[in-house]
């Protein structure tokens, strides 16, 4: 396909491809990030909702185990609670509605308890410097960060004081830590998601389903977190992108962080984005290579049509090339012949006139005879040149004989040597042997090769290479010319043939060669192809039937 039709298809292409395609993707664009931003949003309003509805229960079980025990201390006086089976008694009673309560313990002013009920040997503890205590002398109740304290394991605590110093005296419970933990981790999302809560120092109060451990640091900066709930995106330490709901429970240094994996939670969604994908861009291949086609079969159609319109114009010109060029070649043949005509008569009269005894009696006898055959060698070359003129104007019969193409081929090289040599230009023949004998007409294939090596020798220059190369081919017989010129430009490749065209200088050539020896090798039934690589040389290749193959009478 030539430049301009690559063009105009390349041209057609972008139109079509950006009219059908841009839309399609633009459109398919808009429903991909507008569902995604959707459901994303979607997202982040049910985790925030969570979150919500997460810390209120956390603060109503926290406030709830605060209100009881401050409804226990103010129950009864002192006395009566600290008698021995009392404060059991309590305590299993509390327990009996929900078991949240590990112990509890009556704690006077100076952090000693003179009761205690529970699992562990805290009887005889003392407490006044822990900060539990303190707070809860200070503020009347308190919840506390989760601790070691004296058992070692992690707990925290809840705390009334009842009175005023010096009679003041504390009311003391241990909540169950997997209580506590369980109602924190209902707000667990998917198989991915994590719920815990940490305080302000970034400290776990209960443990995380991923990656920590209770009382350890986490990487969460809680600086800058607002009071109110948000929702935040953050990558996590496994590399994982999360969605984070951060929510601090009422009255309490306590932040829940929920953190939900979206890929879990939009899965369906990104599986039907990956479906939408995979459609638009089959879809989009479909569209784009059945436009492909199409142009490609308009183009194609095009190219065929302005082909044939210039093959009927090039047979328009080549017919009036050639009306003009038989004009010109009966006009030349008639003026050379008759002056050659007489010149032959009068040779040949001469020749009749010189007997034997003119011959041997005279002393230029003998050269005067040779000059008279010399005479009527050239006069029927003459002869010959006019005829052939003639039979590229006329398409005269060619005459049938059985040639040995490598017969030919050296007679042309032997013409030619001559001028070969004094250009310093080295012709090489690779002439396969036993070549068979073929039917032609040996004349006018002997032009063939005469234009073909001189044009080759102009081509070449001083210094150049021409290699001649003859061989069989299944039914054919092929002689191939190379030479290491300049090569033929792509864009003459397709007017070699033609009449009157030629890349020499003007007055270097007239264009007739190659159109004659390819009308020539049309009419002995064979083909005259060529391949050339412009900067690399060019290779004639003349190819022969070895069998009949000359054209019908008709044909020609």
């Amino acid at each position: 396909m030539k430049r301009t039709y690559r063009q105009l298809m390349r041209r057609m292409l972008s139109s079509a491809w950006a009219v059908s395609l841009v839309p399609l993707w633009v459109l398919g664009a808009l429903i991909y990030f507008y569902f995604s931003a959707a459901q994303e949003e979607h997202l982040r309003s049910e985790l925030k909702n969570m979150a919500a509805n997460r810390v209120n229960a956390l603060g109503i079980f926290l406030d709830e185990r605060t209100t009881m025990l401050e409804v226990l201390a103010h129950s009864a006086p002192l006395p009566e609670l600290t008698k021995p089976g009392t404060l059991e008694s309590l305590f299993r009673l509390l327990n009996r509605r929900q078991w949240s309560f590990v112990d509890l313990g009556i704690i006077d002013t100076d952090g000693k308890h003179l009761v205690y009920t529970g699992a562990y040997p805290l009887q005889h503890q003392q407490y006044q410097e822990t900060k539990w205590f303190q707070q809860t002398m200070l503020r009347g109740a308190y919840v506390s960060d989760v601790f070691l304290g004296f058992r070692e394991s992690p707990h925290f605590v809840v705390a009334v004081r009842k009175g005023d110093s010096p009679d003041a005296w504390i009311l003391r419970a241990t909540i169950d830590s997997d209580v506590f933990t369980w109602l924190v981790r209902t707000a667990q999302l998917g198989q991915r998601g994590d719920a815990y809560i940490v305080n302000r120092e970034g400290k776990y109060q209960t443990p995380p389903r991923f990656g920590g451990e209770i009382l350890t640091v986490s990487d969460l900066d809680l600086k800058k977190a607002p009071r109110e709930i948000s929702v935040v995106e953050r990558v996590a330490d496994d590399g994982r992108h999360l969605l984070t709901a951060f929510a601090w429970l009422p009255k309490r240094d306590w932040i829940l962080v929920i953190d939900q994996d979206p890929e879990e939670a939009l899965g369906a969604l990104r599986l039907a984005q990956k479906a939408e994908l995979a459609i638009l861009i089959l879809g989009s291949i479909l569209l784009a290579v059945s436009i492909f086609f199409l142009v490609r079969v308009v183009v194609q159609r095009v190219e065929a049509k302005d082909k044939e319109r210039a093959n009927l114009d090039a047979q328009l010109a080549h017919t009036s090339r050639l009306v003009s060029l038989g004009r010109m070649a009966a006009g030349v043949a008639h003026e050379i012949n008759n002056p050659v005509a007489a010149i032959s008569e009068l040779a040949g009269l001469n020749e009749d006139l010189m007997d034997e005894d003119f011959v041997k009696n005279q002393p230029h006898g003998k050269l005067f005879k040779e000059n008279l055959s010399k005479i009527q060698h050239h006069v029927e070359r003459v002869h010959n040149v006019t005829h052939r003129m003639l039979g590229f104007a006329r398409r005269m019969e060619p005459r049938l004989d059985m040639v040995n193409v490598n017969d030919v081929v050296n007679e042309a090289f032997f013409f030619l040597e001559r001028e070969a040599g004094f250009r310093r230009i080295k012709i090489t023949r690779e002439l396969e042997a036993n070549m068979p004998e073929i039917k032609t007409d040996q004349a006018q294939l002997q032009q063939v090769f005469m234009n073909l090596l001189s044009n080759a020798l102009d081509a070449v220059g001083e210094g150049g290479r021409v290699g001649i190369e003859s061989r069989e081919e299944g039914d054919f017989v092929l002689v191939m010319i190379k030479d290491n010129g300049s090569g033929i430009p792509a864009e003459f490749q397709d007017s070699i043939f033609d009449p009157f065209f030629t890349t020499k200088a003007p007055g270097k050539g007239t264009g007739l060669g190659l159109s004659i020896s390819h009308s020539i090798m049309q009419n002995l039934g064979g083909a005259l192809t060529f391949e050339s690589v412009p900067g690399w040389g060019a290779n004639f290749i003349v190819r022969l039937p070895k069998g009949p193959g000359l054209r019908e009478k008709g044909d020609l």
